[in-house]
């Protein structure tokens, strides 16, 4: 039955990431749209002369979302990964949303270096009604309260940094934190350790490459949701493996 549950959840977020570009394309275009209305190339002119005339961020080239069946390939693929390691359960419900939510706010950061409120107020909302019935349910409620503060121990991490080192965060990023740290620290400290370090760790690595192959630039801003996406699901998958291995080294 372990078996044919994560054969279901396969099929099942093969089906979900059909149906993603179209609200991917809706939401960078209303992105987009923000960005350039925000974005002013012209300041007036001071006693000094006129003004230089600011040049927009640069950002890293991204090509257009992936087709369908790539969507669709991705979701699935994530979908099993996480009934593997989860089992059945509210909770696996509530990563399962994170995961399709989460490839939509990946593709999103990727083309537009933001990540819509929307999406992450309904993750936050939906984590915290799933995983909430689900400690009801299992009368562990002492898990639920390690959710919490795990969500408020990785957002005030994520603020320490944006506010610190600005322009290293977005404010987004702050709130995808809370997001990945309810659902990491329900799973335990170790877990969320893991996926802290991993994200940095991606992102960093990519950093690096991109430099290396003069792609990017010192300037260039990079995204870095979809990398905390990808350090989470590799922190649900092993995390208490790399933290145990870490701890015995």
């Amino acid at each position: 039955m372990f078996i044919s549950a994560t054969l279901v959840c396969a099929v099942v977020g093969f089906a979900a990431g059909l149906v993603l570009r179209v609200p991917i394309d809706r939401l960078v275009t209303t992105a987009s749209g923000r960005a350039a209305a925000t974005w002013q190339p012209e300041r007036p002119a001071t006693a000094e002369g006129p003004a230089p005339v600011p040049r927009p961020p640069v950002v890293l080239a991204v090509p257009g979302s992936p087709g369908m069946a790539a969507l669709g390939a991705l979701t699935g693929g994530v979908f099993a990964l996480l009934a593997w390691r989860l089992g059945p359960g509210l909770d696996l419900l509530a990563f399962l949303l994170l995961a399709a939510a989460g490839v939509v706010l990946a593709m999103v950061d990727l083309r537009t270096l933001r990540l819509p409120d929307s999406v992450i107020g309904v993750l936050l909302l939906a984590g915290l009604t799933l995983l909430g019935i689900e400690a009801l349910a299992l009368d562990d409620f002492e898990a639920y309260a390690r959710a919490l503060l795990g969500a408020f121990v990785l957002a005030a991490y994520h603020f320490a940094l944006a506010v610190f080192r600005r322009g290293s965060l977005g404010l987004g990023d702050v709130k995808l934190a809370a997001v990945l740290g309810l659902h990491l620290s329900w799973l335990g400290w170790d877990v969320l350790a893991a996926g802290a370090f991993l994200s940095f760790a991606g992102a960093a690595s990519a950093a690096i490459v991109l430099l290396a192959t003069r792609r990017a630039q010192w300037d260039t801003a990079l995204p870095f949701g979809p990398w905390m996406l990808v350090g989470a699901l590799g922190a649900v998958l092993c995390g208490e493996q790399l933290v145990a291995a870490y701890v015995g080294w």
